[in-house]
């Protein structure tokens, strides 16, 4: 009997805490799509919590490691041999791996999630987009099949490492934390939040470009309050990125609300309750955020990066520099008519991303090889 083992522990980067929530779902699914006579096996670190599975198709198992000591350690082949012989995927490069035979029975697949450790490794750190980079070289050595999440990203790969480089594109889902729950409403009360309002993950600089949407605020009273989420603590791996705090202009504090989510929950919930996401970053990551605000009819109103666009495509609009997105930014609250169909396009077009699907890809993937 085939089993696909997948890595629980992600790459201890600034989405870490999400891409752990994503692989809780995409194992359930990985049992749910299984082929006959397969399963799905769930690799958790020592000290990680053991997330029980209804399914019989899922089994759990621990590494005696902590989780803290594995990004440095899996950097070596021979810690890798444990997995010899066995079907792997990890959904970020983190992963044991290394030259293997070719009849071993091994079969090793990679997602690389996104490609800022290469466009702009400040807001990793340097140490830690430097051992991204290292895992992403590794992977396109000698994993089977090398995934991204968006075609944006698999031109970046080839940009990046060469256009011989086969690159599967193998669309990702909203992690189910980041979805609104039946406490949304009171989550939302929680936090102290308006009854209508924008939302961002925007951060403070040349690449968060938060004060695009501070600068739109001054320029048009009517807008509606902002709500920034700052996010959850960042794990201690990536503790020396460039985050800078956000802070409020005084002329803007009873217009602007900062929220330090406590959980991902929160994200769900705060994203339940917007009228529109703003994304003006230079950068996009995997994008779960955009892939939770489609599947909640939330519209995007986005900067034109490659892997926002894509993911996006008609739920949102384009604005390349602060000007224009100003501009749009009013206008979408003007024409309430035109907000309210990207809400339907954002519902509509959030039906082709599931985890069933991505579970059925990875599973065809390896019985490709």
């Amino acid at each position: 009997m085939a089993s696909l083992t997948l890595i629980a522990e992600p790459f201890p980067d600034w989405e870490a805490q999400v891409q752990q929530a994503a692989a809780r779902d995409l194992v359930v699914a990985l049992g749910a799509m299984a082929p006959r006579s397969c399963s799905a096996r769930f690799l958790i670190a020592k000290g990680s919590p053991e997330i029980p599975f209804a399914s019989a198709k899922i089994q759990t198992e621990q590494l005696p490691l902590r989780a803290s000591l594995l990004p440095l350690l899996w950097q070596s082949g021979t810690t890798s041999r444990p997995l010899d012989g066995e079907f792997v995927h990890s959904l970020t490069p983190m992963l044991p791996i290394r030259a293997r035979d070719e009849d071993d029975g091994s079969q090793t697949s990679v997602t690389i999630p996104h490609s800022i450790a290469w466009e702009a490794p400040e807001l990793m750190g340097a140490s830690q987009a430097r051992l991204y980079r290292g895992y992403v070289r590794r992977a396109i050595k000698h994993a089977d099949v090398l995934i991204t999440t968006t075609h944006a990203t698999a031109r970046a790969v080839h940009s990046k490492y060469g256009d011989h480089i086969p690159v599967q594109v193998m669309q990702l889902a909203p992690p189910t934390d980041f979805l609104p729950g039946d406490d949304a409403a009171a989550r939302r009360a929680e936090l102290s939040l308006p009854e209508l309002y924008s939302v961002t993950t925007a951060m403070p600089g040349e690449l968060g470009r938060l004060e695009w949407l501070f600068d739109a605020l001054r320029l048009n009273p009517t807008l509606p309050p902002l709500v920034v989420v700052a996010g959850l603590d960042p794990l201690p791996g990536v503790r020396d990125a460039n985050i800078p705090t956000v802070r409020v202009p005084d002329d803007l504090q009873h217009r602007v609300t900062v929220v330090r989510a406590r959980e991902l929950a929160d994200v769900g919930a705060i994203l339940d309750g917007a009228a529109l996401l703003l994304q003006p970053q230079a950068y996009t990551g995997t994008g779960y955020t955009l892939l939770a605000a489609l599947a909640t009819g939330v519209p995007v109103l986005h900067s034109g990066h490659d892997v926002a666009a894509e993911i996006v495509l008609d739920a949102g609009v384009e604005a390349t520099d602060a000007g224009t997105f100003s501009a749009e930014f009013g206008r979408l609250f003007r024409d309430l008519e035109e907000l309210h169909r990207l809400s339907v396009y954002a519902l509509d077009h959030s039906r082709g991303f599931t985890w069933a699907s991505t579970a059925w890809q990875l599973w065809e993937a390896h019985a490709n090889l």
